[in-house]
Protein backbone atom coordinates (compact mmCIF):
# COMPACT_ATOMS: atom_id res chain seq x y z
CA UNK A 1 0.00 0.00 0.00
CA UNK A 2 2.89 2.36 0.73
CA UNK A 3 4.87 1.60 -2.39
CA UNK A 4 7.51 -0.44 -0.58
CA UNK A 5 7.26 0.90 2.97
CA UNK A 6 7.90 4.01 4.99
CA UNK A 7 11.03 5.88 3.86
CA UNK A 8 13.59 6.20 6.65
CA UNK A 9 13.49 9.62 8.30
CA UNK A 10 9.86 10.34 7.37
CA UNK A 11 7.21 11.70 9.70
CA UNK A 12 4.06 9.55 9.52
CA UNK A 13 0.63 10.56 10.80
CA UNK A 14 -1.82 7.76 11.66
CA UNK A 15 -5.32 9.21 12.05
CA UNK A 16 -8.49 7.47 13.12
CA UNK A 17 -11.28 7.18 15.71
CA UNK A 18 -11.04 5.54 19.13
CA UNK A 19 -10.38 1.81 18.94
CA UNK A 20 -9.46 1.79 15.25
CA UNK A 21 -6.03 0.26 15.94
CA UNK A 22 -3.72 3.27 15.74
CA UNK A 23 -1.65 2.14 18.72
CA UNK A 24 -1.45 -1.44 17.46
CA UNK A 25 -0.24 -0.28 14.05
CA UNK A 26 2.38 1.93 15.73
CA UNK A 27 3.53 -0.88 18.03
CA UNK A 28 3.76 -3.19 15.03
CA UNK A 29 5.98 -0.62 13.31
CA UNK A 30 8.41 -0.54 16.23
CA UNK A 31 8.34 -4.33 16.68
CA UNK A 32 9.13 -4.82 13.01
CA UNK A 33 12.13 -2.54 13.43
CA UNK A 34 13.43 -4.54 16.39
CA UNK A 35 13.14 -7.73 14.30
CA UNK A 36 15.36 -6.00 11.72
CA UNK A 37 17.98 -5.11 14.34
CA UNK A 38 16.82 -1.52 14.94
CA UNK A 39 15.96 0.14 18.24
CA UNK A 40 12.84 2.13 19.04
CA UNK A 41 11.28 4.55 21.50
CA UNK A 42 7.56 4.70 22.27
CA UNK A 43 6.36 7.92 23.89
CA UNK A 44 3.09 7.42 25.78
CA UNK A 45 1.08 10.37 27.05
CA UNK A 46 -2.36 8.94 27.83
CA UNK A 47 -1.70 5.50 29.29
CA UNK A 48 0.69 4.10 31.91
CA UNK A 49 3.51 2.03 30.34
CA UNK A 50 2.49 -1.13 32.23
CA UNK A 51 -1.00 -1.00 30.73
CA UNK A 52 0.44 -0.19 27.30
CA UNK A 53 2.85 -3.13 27.50
CA UNK A 54 0.16 -5.55 28.75
CA UNK A 55 -2.21 -4.58 25.95
CA UNK A 56 0.51 -4.97 23.32
CA UNK A 57 1.24 -8.51 24.56
CA UNK A 58 -2.38 -9.50 23.85
CA UNK A 59 -1.73 -8.72 20.19
CA UNK A 60 1.52 -10.65 19.95
CA UNK A 61 4.09 -7.96 20.80
CA UNK A 62 6.36 -8.71 23.78
CA UNK A 63 7.58 -5.21 24.58
CA UNK A 64 9.00 -6.35 27.93
CA UNK A 65 11.44 -8.64 26.14
CA UNK A 66 12.45 -5.86 23.77
CA UNK A 67 13.08 -3.55 26.74
CA UNK A 68 15.11 -6.23 28.53
CA UNK A 69 17.21 -6.73 25.38
CA UNK A 70 17.97 -2.99 25.27
CA UNK A 71 16.11 -2.59 21.96
CA UNK A 72 13.15 -0.53 23.20
CA UNK A 73 12.38 2.28 25.63
CA UNK A 74 8.80 3.12 26.59
CA UNK A 75 8.51 6.67 27.94
CA UNK A 76 5.56 7.89 29.98
CA UNK A 77 5.14 11.65 30.05
CA UNK A 78 2.33 12.48 32.44
CA UNK A 79 0.11 15.54 31.90
CA UNK A 80 2.39 17.93 33.74
CA UNK A 81 3.28 21.47 32.80
CA UNK A 82 6.03 20.54 30.38
CA UNK A 83 7.59 22.91 27.95
CA UNK A 84 8.28 21.85 24.39
CA UNK A 85 12.01 22.03 25.04
CA UNK A 86 11.75 19.78 28.11
CA UNK A 87 9.67 17.24 26.21
CA UNK A 88 11.97 17.26 23.20
CA UNK A 89 15.12 17.00 25.32
CA UNK A 90 13.74 13.98 27.17
CA UNK A 91 12.82 12.21 23.93
CA UNK A 92 16.14 13.06 22.24
CA UNK A 93 18.10 11.72 25.23
CA UNK A 94 16.29 8.39 25.04
CA UNK A 95 16.78 8.21 21.27
CA UNK A 96 20.51 8.90 21.51
CA UNK A 97 20.97 6.52 24.44
CA UNK A 98 19.49 3.60 22.49
CA UNK A 99 20.59 4.68 19.05
CA UNK A 100 16.91 4.46 18.13
CA UNK A 101 15.82 4.86 14.53
CA UNK A 102 12.06 4.50 15.12
CA UNK A 103 9.94 6.67 17.42
CA UNK A 104 6.21 6.45 18.15
CA UNK A 105 4.31 9.37 19.68
CA UNK A 106 1.01 8.06 21.03
CA UNK A 107 -0.84 10.36 20.88
CA UNK A 108 -0.80 13.99 19.77
CA UNK A 109 -3.89 14.65 21.89
CA UNK A 110 -1.93 13.55 24.94
CA UNK A 111 1.09 15.55 23.85
CA UNK A 112 -1.01 18.70 23.70
CA UNK A 113 -2.41 18.05 27.19
CA UNK A 114 1.10 17.48 28.56
CA UNK A 115 2.21 20.92 27.45
CA UNK A 116 1.84 23.96 29.64
CA UNK A 117 -1.19 26.09 28.65
CA UNK A 118 0.98 28.80 27.11
CA UNK A 119 2.55 26.25 24.74
CA UNK A 120 -0.80 24.72 23.74
CA UNK A 121 -1.66 27.89 21.87
CA UNK A 122 1.24 27.20 19.51
CA UNK A 123 0.71 23.45 19.27
CA UNK A 124 1.45 23.22 15.54
CA UNK A 125 4.75 25.04 15.96
CA UNK A 126 5.62 22.84 18.94
CA UNK A 127 4.84 19.67 17.01
CA UNK A 128 6.81 20.90 14.00
CA UNK A 129 9.88 21.65 16.09
CA UNK A 130 9.83 18.23 17.70
CA UNK A 131 9.36 16.33 14.46
CA UNK A 132 12.04 18.34 12.65
CA UNK A 133 14.54 17.71 15.43
CA UNK A 134 13.92 13.95 15.39
CA UNK A 135 13.85 13.42 11.61
CA UNK A 136 17.03 15.51 11.34
CA UNK A 137 18.68 12.70 13.34
CA UNK A 138 17.49 10.20 10.71
CA UNK A 139 14.70 8.91 12.96
CA UNK A 140 11.41 7.74 11.45
CA UNK A 141 8.52 9.10 13.53
CA UNK A 142 4.99 7.69 13.67
CA UNK A 143 2.45 9.89 15.47
CA UNK A 144 -1.15 8.96 16.20
CA UNK A 145 -4.04 11.42 16.26
CA UNK A 146 -7.66 10.78 17.11
CA UNK A 147 -10.31 12.11 14.75
CA UNK A 148 -14.07 11.94 14.96
CA UNK A 149 -16.04 9.79 12.53
CA UNK A 150 -17.67 11.98 9.89
CA UNK A 151 -18.13 12.24 6.14
CA UNK A 152 -15.23 14.67 6.20
CA UNK A 153 -12.96 12.24 8.04
CA UNK A 154 -9.87 13.32 6.13
CA UNK A 155 -9.88 16.65 7.94
CA UNK A 156 -7.55 16.24 10.92
CA UNK A 157 -9.26 18.64 13.33
CA UNK A 158 -8.57 20.12 15.77
CA UNK A 159 -4.83 20.18 15.11
CA UNK A 160 -4.68 20.97 11.40
CA UNK A 161 -1.16 19.58 11.26
CA UNK A 162 -1.53 17.14 8.36
CA UNK A 163 0.66 19.33 6.15
CA UNK A 164 3.56 18.72 8.54
CA UNK A 165 3.55 14.95 7.91
CA UNK A 166 5.42 13.31 5.04
CA UNK A 167 3.03 10.36 5.01
CA UNK A 168 -0.57 9.98 6.21
CA UNK A 169 -2.51 6.79 6.96
CA UNK A 170 -6.22 7.17 7.66
CA UNK A 171 -8.27 4.53 9.50
CA UNK A 172 -12.03 4.43 9.96
CA UNK A 173 -15.15 2.31 10.50
CA UNK A 174 -17.72 1.63 7.79
CA UNK A 175 -20.92 -0.39 7.66
CA UNK A 176 -20.92 -3.05 4.95
CA UNK A 177 -23.97 -5.27 4.58
CA UNK A 178 -25.00 -4.81 8.20
CA UNK A 179 -21.51 -5.44 9.59
CA UNK A 180 -19.09 -2.93 11.07
CA UNK A 181 -15.78 -3.12 9.19
CA UNK A 182 -12.46 -1.33 9.59
CA UNK A 183 -10.77 0.19 6.55
CA UNK A 184 -7.60 2.15 5.98
CA UNK A 185 -6.07 4.15 3.16
CA UNK A 186 -2.73 5.77 2.45
CA UNK A 187 -3.74 9.38 1.91
CA UNK A 188 -0.35 10.90 1.24
CA UNK A 189 3.26 9.95 0.65
CA UNK A 190 5.61 12.76 -0.08
CA UNK A 191 8.46 10.82 -1.68
CA UNK A 192 6.98 7.73 -3.34
CA UNK A 193 3.98 6.33 -5.17
CA UNK A 194 1.34 4.55 -3.16
CA UNK A 195 -1.92 2.64 -3.48
CA UNK A 196 -5.13 4.67 -3.62
CA UNK A 197 -7.26 1.70 -2.54
CA UNK A 198 -9.38 1.61 0.60
CA UNK A 199 -8.40 -1.67 2.21
CA UNK A 200 -10.15 -3.68 4.92
CA UNK A 201 -8.18 -4.82 7.97
CA UNK A 202 -8.68 -6.69 11.23
CA UNK A 203 -7.06 -6.54 14.65
CA UNK A 204 -6.07 -10.10 15.59
CA UNK A 205 -3.91 -11.82 18.20
CA UNK A 206 -1.03 -11.31 15.74
CA UNK A 207 -1.60 -7.57 15.39
CA UNK A 208 -3.12 -5.67 12.51
CA UNK A 209 -3.71 -7.77 9.39
CA UNK A 210 -4.77 -6.41 6.01
CA UNK A 211 -7.64 -7.99 4.13
CA UNK A 212 -9.09 -7.23 0.70
CA UNK A 213 -9.16 -3.91 -1.12
CA UNK A 214 -12.78 -2.75 -1.35
CA UNK A 215 -12.90 -2.06 -5.09
CA UNK A 216 -16.43 -3.39 -5.45
CA UNK A 217 -17.93 -0.68 -3.22
CA UNK A 218 -18.53 3.00 -3.77
CA UNK A 219 -19.21 5.68 -1.18
CA UNK A 220 -16.91 4.11 1.42
CA UNK A 221 -15.88 7.49 2.81
CA UNK A 222 -19.52 8.21 3.69
CA UNK A 223 -19.38 5.33 6.17
CA UNK A 224 -22.28 3.48 4.50
CA UNK A 225 -20.93 2.21 1.14
CA UNK A 226 -22.95 0.53 -1.58
CA UNK A 227 -21.88 -2.43 -3.68
CA UNK A 228 -21.42 -1.54 -7.32
CA UNK A 229 -23.09 -3.73 -9.93
CA UNK A 230 -20.68 -5.87 -11.94
CA UNK A 231 -21.51 -4.03 -15.15
CA UNK A 232 -21.13 -0.60 -13.60
CA UNK A 233 -17.94 -1.68 -11.86
CA UNK A 234 -16.38 -2.78 -15.15
CA UNK A 235 -17.44 0.46 -16.83
CA UNK A 236 -15.97 2.60 -14.04
CA UNK A 237 -12.74 0.59 -13.99
CA UNK A 238 -12.45 0.99 -17.77
CA UNK A 239 -13.01 4.75 -17.48
CA UNK A 240 -10.38 4.99 -14.75
CA UNK A 241 -7.86 3.03 -16.81
CA UNK A 242 -8.52 5.32 -19.76
CA UNK A 243 -7.90 8.42 -17.62
CA UNK A 244 -4.67 6.94 -16.24
CA UNK A 245 -3.57 6.08 -19.79
CA UNK A 246 -4.21 9.62 -20.95
CA UNK A 247 -2.32 11.02 -17.94
CA UNK A 248 0.62 8.74 -18.74
CA UNK A 249 0.63 9.81 -22.36
CA UNK A 250 0.52 13.45 -21.32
Amino acid sequence: MMGGGIPAGDSVLVAGPTGAGKSILSTQFVSNGVQRGECGVIVVFEEHPDLYIDRAKKFGFDLEEMIADGKLDVMYLRPLDLSVDETLQEIEERVERLGATRVVIDSLSGFEVALAPTFRQDFRESFYRMIQALTALGVTVVSTVEVQESNDYLRFAPFNISFLADDIIAMRYVEIEGELRSVMAVIKMRSSEHSRALTAYQITSRGLELREALHEYRGIITGVPERRSAERSRAEDHAQQKIEGEDGAA
